[in-house]
């Protein structure tokens, strides 16, 4: 700007100025909200002229990082500050700049959005919305449900809707998340599946089938299956089924049925579909008969052996005084065992035909009925081929001589086939069934009982798990009870096989249960056998037992208790019952416990755990008397103990029964004030899906969540807020908020409740359920309203929720009255002054602001709009805080003062003080500047430089509409600058001359007075002579001094060869050259780069225009000097190249009278235009006369002249 001055002060005139472009003109963005964001504008210059600017924006919200700029191509970056406003908010304004190639106004209008997103969660004004879009682009739902900034979108601004968010948010099954929020708005109703789950059935497939089952589900929405079968011949392609299988909400399963797979017969097999709450169960059935495996005859023989083995098993059990197998209901009673044995025999000789083995059993039958001749033919029938193979058959060997010996008896052939037996049991114990004979025949075995025992038992370790076995060993330990020892697994299995089949003895019986007392681990099959023999013997030893193995295993069932039941009554005294028997103690007990066990734990109890403790004193209290002594026993250690649990803030539906009967309100104090709230608010749930593990609390008041664990499907959960949100969570981590449950108080005080608040006011959730209350009603006192203060200091809460206490206390204080604000020390002003100010709303920060300023916190309300912003503020409240800031800061310039203090002068409210500050401060557009300096001028304020900054801006930009008023004002201030006013005057001479717009006459006063005071004249600016001299040519006389003065200027201007067509005019004060006199002149204003085509002819001579060159005078001035004689007329026309097209902008004509027209007649060529005249007219003396004076002239001119 002081280069353009210094030059115009010179009188140096920039032809050309830039030619602005600004791209773009005009900027309508979108911005992201909550930070800052970078834009740029391009300043550039068509025609490369260098521009030189500054740059200012009317908003302060955006920026310029740097206002001054230059060059042909600037990049103007600026910044826009989005901090705290809101979705849908519309920041506007324009850019002002001021260059040497004039001004520009830049409107801007940036909209903020949230984020790239912000669009699309701006149009979520409901839940519904919400829940169409995920119904119409589920993928779009599921990335906005994504995104970290979904907590803005409108719907999201519920505290119900934003803490199912937060619980369900960061979950491992993204759309599972999605559809639970959906359903837990209630805006979706939940996926319902149904399948058909009736039997498949196939009967001798031939090869691989495959089939569907068809699952249909009742509305879209999120689903996942699990596919399984639990066979091997079912095949299940695709295991795990998703919503994006299902097509029309029908969803087809695959499962395919392998006949290779299969065993012989009947294969069955299901299918399981299982949800999270669904669980569907397709049986499938399959016929087969590959030829391979077991035939059916095999299995009707199996079936046979069975039959028979059974029977053996009854006769020899019949020969000991003991019947194992019942008969069936279908026989009659006169069907000997024998009889059915024997037609079991007939079957398996039907199926295998004539065996040795099956004769020499029918033989035995013969032989115990007494048919010895029916035996002793069988036995001879099949004696060779025995023989024969007695080598391969050793057992079908020794079998056969048994029978020998039972149909004649010999000792000595019977020690020989003892002697045998124990020879091939030696060399092989794997033959079992040699042993067996061996014991019927051995009598070293009767009469050495321990011996047989012990061999008995190593047959078993030898892996013998015959019931023939038990059956000889049970009936050796019941004639010799003395003999067991121990309880190890042969003895376990004697006794569970006598228990079983009542084989066992009663002295047996005993001497095992005195040895259980003893054992020391705990063995189902020992306690179902225990368990059957007290139901034969029902003896206290033998229940003692029961209780005994019960308790080593530490056994807590129902079953168990049945049997500890029993056990107390029958009056056992072991170790331990009475805490097994309240350990197993049944949920739905609902008596009083026995008068033993309530002795017992009289005398200590502290080893009981806390659950049995609990059961235990609940079970007193409820049903004991408080008359009787045993209560009072009682009463001190319930006390204690339901103090400790409640300091340990245990609950559950036992200890709620103990703490309504121990706990008092005249007992709270404030230990137990800042516990027992929890206690009181505690629920009990019951979810019975049992792939839920944990409960989750979910507070719409607070950030943090609590888990409580699912004991059995229960857990007791301390909910203060009836706008708790329950979810439950499975193994891996997925939260649910549909899944069915049960809700139970399990206290109902209100009055303990209210007594701990009253003693403990700051508990963190009383506390917030009494600002619930406050925020339905308002706030209605200053007790209140700090107990919302309070609670606002608790880092836990929701943003929301503290957005919510605010509101009510911002509320609260802004409608104190001054005065009452004035009597009080602080009147809530303190608290609006210190609170965090990001937390509101933009209107909440408004009517702070405005609040603070009418409360003269001025600063306090001044660095919130430098932080927050002033959108919306009253400009009465601005004038104040800008009056007011203006004089604290002693009027030191700050840019948001100043663009507060504008805004207040643009909206008419400005006072003397604001005007004073901008006069010294403000710079903008000229416009701009202008009205400040003529409203500060009106009102009599100081205006500093002001008037100086406005002209010498009006000088660069070229904005020169108001300079002469500017300058008249800046002409009355005590100190100019040379410089600037001989600018001025450059500016003004140009104006005149180049652009034919008159000024005033001061103008050329002080252009003679300058040119007057040079006393070199080739010194002072062109345009100053230029002016002045025009200025001569349209005066109607001069005055002497003038006329010396236009002598000594038109010389200097010939003398650089300016010459204008007013030249003419000057000759009648001033002598001009003839060559100047004789010619006709046209004079064209243009650009001075402007390409200008110049065409004439002169008639009557010529009938075509013909080109001919213009030359450029000065500036954009061009002058064409041409002589014409009398009776001539040259015709022109001019035109300009543009854009590559050749324009007309002039034509007209001159004549030879035009040149006359000065009334010169003594040059030369006004004697040859009056030879041409006389010769029109025919007159010879004139024309002779002319001559004469012509030839005079010519011959002085060459003598005074003569050629070089």
């Amino acid at each position: 700007m002081r280069e353009r001055i210094n030059r115009l002060a010179k009188g140096i005139i920039d032809s050309e100025v830039p030619v602005i472009k600004v791209t773009p003109k005009e900027t309508t963005d979108v911005v992201r909200s909550g930070g800052a964001t970078r834009r740029e504008l391009v300043v550039t210059s068509e025609n490369n002229l260098h521009i030189k600017g500054l740059a200012y924006s009317s908003n302060f919200r955006v920026r310029l990082l740097n206002g001054a700029f230059g060059g042909t191509y600037n990049h103007l970056v600026y910044e826009v500050n989005t901090s705290f406003l809101e979705d849908g908010d519309v920041i506007k304004g324009a850019f002002y700049l001021v260059t040497n190639g004039g001004e520009r106004e830049v409107p801007y209008s940036f909209r903020v959005e949230l984020s790239t997103s912000g669009k699309a969660l701006s149009d979520l004004k409901t839940a519904e919305d919400f829940a169409a879009t995920a119904k119409n682009d589920y993928e779009t739902a599921l990335r906005l449900f994504e995104y970290r900034d979904f907590y803005e979108a409108p719907f999201m601004k519920d505290l119900h809707v934003r803490a199912l968010y937060g619980g369900l948010k960061g979950r491992p099954d993204r759309k599972k998340e999605l559809e639970e929020f959906l359903t837990g708005l209630g805006v979706k109703e939940s996926v319902k599946l149904s399948a058909d789950e009736s039997e498949r059935r196939f009967d001798e497939p031939a090869g691989v089938i495959e089939e569907r089952i068809t699952v249909t589900r009742s509305c879209w929405g999120y689903v996942s299956l699990e596919v399984t079968a639990d066979c091997d011949f079912i095949e299940i392609p695709v295991r795990n089924i998703g919503d994006q299988d299902f097509t029309d909400d029908i969803c087809e399963i695959v499962y395919r049925i392998h006949p290779g797979r299969m065993h012989q017969g009947l294969n069955q097999g299901r299918i399981i579909i299982t949800g999270i709450e669904e669980r569907f169960v397709v049986p499938v059935t399959a016929m087969v008969n590959p030829g391979g495996g077991i035939s059916a005859e095999d299995a009707y023989t199996k079936e046979a052996v069975a039959a028979y083995l059974h029977l053996r098993l009854q006769k020899e059990a019949e020969e000991y005084g003991e019947a194992v197998l019942r008969v069936p209901a279908d026989t009659d009673e006169g069907d000997v065992p024998h009889n059915r044995m024997l037609r079991a025999l007939d079957e398996i000789e039907e199926m295998k035909g004539q065996l040795e083995a099956i004769k020499l059993l029918r033989a035995e039958i013969y032989l115990s009925d007494g048919r010895e001749s029916q035996a002793a033919l069988l036995m001879d029938e099949c004696r060779e081929k025995i023989l024969a193979e007695r080598q391969e058959k050793l057992e079908l060997y020794c079998y056969y001589q048994y029978l020998r010996l039972i149909l004649q008896p010999d000792e000595y052939q019977k020690e020989s086939l003892v002697r045998l037996l124990r020879k091939y049991l030696e060399e092989n114990p794997d033959l079992h069934n040699l042993f067996l004979i061996l014991l019927k025949l051995d009598r070293r075995m009767s009469e050495n009982p321990g011996g047989a025992l012990s061999m008995m038992r190593r047959q078993f370790e030898a892996g013998m798990r015959s019931p023939f076995l038990y059956l000889h060993a049970c009936r050796l330990l019941s004639e010799e009870p003395d003999l067991i020892r121990s309880i190890g697994p042969f003895e376990l299995q004697v006794l569970s096989f006598g228990a079983r089949y009542g084989a066992a003895g009663k002295e047996f019986a005993l001497a095992a249960a005195r040895l259980t007392l003893t054992s020391r681990h705990f063995n189902r099959l020992h306690y179902r056998a225990l368990g059957r023999l007290y139901e034969k013997y029902p003896e206290k030893e033998i229940l003692e037992a029961v209780c005994s193995i019960l308790i080593r295993g530490e056994s807590r069932s129902a079953e168990s208790f049945k049997w500890y039941e029993k056990g107390i009554k029958e009056g056992i005294s072991l170790t331990r019952l009475y805490e097994y028997y309240l350990y197993a103690l049944p949920k739905d007990y609902r008596y009083l416990l026995p008068k033993e066990v309530l002795l017992y734990f009289s005398y200590g109890g502290s080893e009981l755990d806390r659950h049995s403790r609990a059961l235990l004193y609940k079970n007193v209290l409820v049903y004991l008397k408080e008359s009787d002594p045993l209560y009072e026993e009682y009463e001190r250690d319930i006390e204690k103990f339901a103090t400790e649990q409640l300091f340990e803030s245990r609950i559950g539906s036992n200890l709620a029964v103990i703490y309504e009967h121990m706990i008092y309100k005249d007992v709270i104090d404030l230990p137990m004030a800042k516990v027992l709230p929890s206690i009181l608010r505690s629920y009990r749930v019951e979810c019975k899906n049992i792939k839920m593990k944990y409960v989750i609390v979910c507070y719409e008041e607070l950030q943090e969540e609590d888990a409580f664990l699912l004991d059995d499907g229960v857990a007791y959960v301390p909910l203060f807020s009836e706008h708790s949100i329950l979810l439950f969570q499975d193994a891996f981590g997925n939260r649910y908020s549909t899944v069915p449950y049960e809700k139970t108080p399990v206290m109902d005080k209100p009055d303990l409740e209210a007594r701990c608040f009253e003693l403990y006011p700051d508990h963190p959730m009383l506390r917030l359920r009494a600002c619930d209350e406050v925020l339905k009603r308002g706030i209605a006192d200053e007790k209140e309203a700090e107990m919302l203060e309070d609670a606002m200091e608790d880092g836990r809460l929701q943003p929301l929720y503290q957005r919510l206490l605010l509101s009510r206390i911002i509320e609260y204080y802004q409608h104190i009255p001054l005065q009452a604000a004035d009597e009080d020390s602080s009147g809530g002003d303190t608290y609006l002054v210190r609170l965090d100010k990001r937390l509101l709303t933009k209107e909440e920060r408004q009517g702070i602001c405005e609040t603070l300023i009418s409360r003269n916190y001025i600063e306090e309300a001044f660095d919130m709009i430098r932080e927050f912003g002033c959108e919306d503020i009253q400009s009465k409240r601005l004038l104040k805080l800008c009056t007011r800031m203006i004089l604290k800061n002693l009027f030191d310039e700050d840019p948001l003062l100043l663009h507060l203090s504008y805004r207040v002068f643009l909206e008419g409210m400005s006072d003397s003080v604001i005007l004073d500050y901008l006069c010294e401060h403000y710079n903008g557009l000229t416009n701009q500047m202008y009205r400040v300096l003529l409203q500060g001028i009106s009102e009599h304020v100081e205006t500093y430089d002001l008037e100086e900054r406005l002209v010498a801006q009006m000088m660069f930009s070229g904005c020169t509409e108001t300079i002469d008023r500017v300058f008249s004002l800046y002409m009355n201030k005590k100190k100019t600058s040379d410089n600037i006013v001989r600018a001025y005057f450059t500016i003004k001479s140009s104006e005149y001359f180049l652009e034919d717009k008159t000024p005033d006459d001061k103008v050329f006063a002080y252009l003679e007075g300058a040119v007057n005071s040079s006393a070199d004249k080739e010194r002072i600016p062109t345009i100053y002579l230029l002016a002045l001299t025009k200025y001569y040519s349209e005066l109607s006389s001069l005055e002497e001094e003038q006329k010396e003065l236009l002598r000594s200027t038109t010389a200097v201007l010939l003398e650089a060869g300016l010459v204008f067509p007013y030249f003419k005019t000057l000759a009648k004060y001033v002598p001009m050259p003839e060559d100047i006199m004789d010619k006709a002149m046209i004079q064209y204003h243009s650009d001075r780069n402007a390409r200008i085509d110049f065409e004439v002819r002169i008639l009557p001579d010529e009938e075509e225009y013909h080109c001919e060159d213009i030359g450029r005078t000065y500036q954009g001035i061009f002058v064409k000097k041409k002589v014409l004689f009398e009776g001539e007329i040259m015709e022109y026309r001019i035109s300009e190249l543009e854009d590559g097209q050749w324009v007309l902008k002039k034509e007209g004509s001159v004549s030879c009278d035009a040149v006359s027209a000065a009334g010169d007649t003594e040059s030369r060529f006004a004697c040859l235009n009056e030879m041409s005249l006389c010769l029109s007219l025919k007159d010879e003396e004139g024309l002779k006369k002319r001559m004469r004076e012509y030839l005079t002239k010519n011959a002085a001119a060459e003598e005074l002249f003569p050629l070089m």
